[in-house]
């Protein structure tokens, strides 16, 4: 590894929480008649990981809990839940340099139906896919969610990864965030380290944090995240 590559890698993790800490501020609040759905994308050498959160405001819950449960005994069963992850996962698509691979559900938390009638419950789904290891160079993923589009808001970015072999280089949005493409690249040289894992870790529980409290999100169009940092508002000290 060259001097410059360590400079910039070592640089990484200060960049990542600094970028994190920039994107919560540009929230704005959810509206209760608004479905809000936010994929956060991680990507890796040999897979990818994608946090969903479903927020339905107050004004749309019950057609969400009438989805969820099915049988209108008011109680989402464990079974009534699995389904309707799993209608929700039939629903998303992603597809790596073109080529579609499936996503799993590894694991989902569904609050109470009280807290969702409320407006103030979170499903939370975690979708993983593997694929063989990447070779060096630049790759392309592209992310669909078509989940209930009447009345849903979507959000939708890549998060810093974790690896410090992976690089996102850019993401292009459709208006309503239902589609993203993210282009990045893989460096086998370049060795990860402990310090990148745990803010990669970190920089996620900042946006839920921000995401779940006062249930604040970034505006539909925008793009908050990796790309698109205004000049100056990163610290000299981090660019490179």
């Amino acid at each position: 590894m060259t001097m410059e590559q360590r400079l910039r890698a070592s640089r990484r993790p200060l960049l990542a929480l600094w970028l994190a800490l920039t994107a919560a501020t540009t929230v704005s609040a959810h509206r209760l008649d608004e479905y809000l759905q936010a994929a956060r994308i991680d990507l890796r050498p040999d897979s990818v990981s994608i946090d969903l959160d479903l927020t339905p405001g107050a004004a749309v819950a019950q057609s969400v809990i009438a989805a969820i449960d099915r049988d209108g005994d008011g109680v989402a069963s464990s079974g009534e839940q699995h389904g309707y992850a799993g209608e929700i996962l039939g629903q998303l698509q992603i597809a790596l340099d073109e080529r579609p691979i499936p996503l799993r559900l590894s694991s989902s938390i569904f609050p109470p139906l009280a807290a969702l009638r409320a407006g103030e419950g979170t499903i939370r789904l975690r979708l993983d896919a593997g694929h063989p290891t990447l070779s060096s160079g630049r790759h392309e993923l592209s992310f669909s969610n078509r989940h209930l589009p009447r009345g849903s808001v979507y959000l939708a970015n890549a998060l810093v990864p974790e690896s410090a072999n992976v690089s996102v280089t850019a993401q292009r949005r459709t208006a309503d965030q239902r589609d993203l493409t993210i282009e990045y690249s893989v460096d086998p040289t370049l060795a990860s380290t402990g310090s990148s894992g745990v803010l990669a870790g970190l920089v996620a529980a900042v946006l839920i944090v921000r995401y779940t409290r006062g249930r604040a999100w970034g505006r539909p169009g925008t793009d908050p995240g990796l790309t698109r940092v205004r000049p100056g508002s990163v610290p000299e000290e981090l660019q490179s």
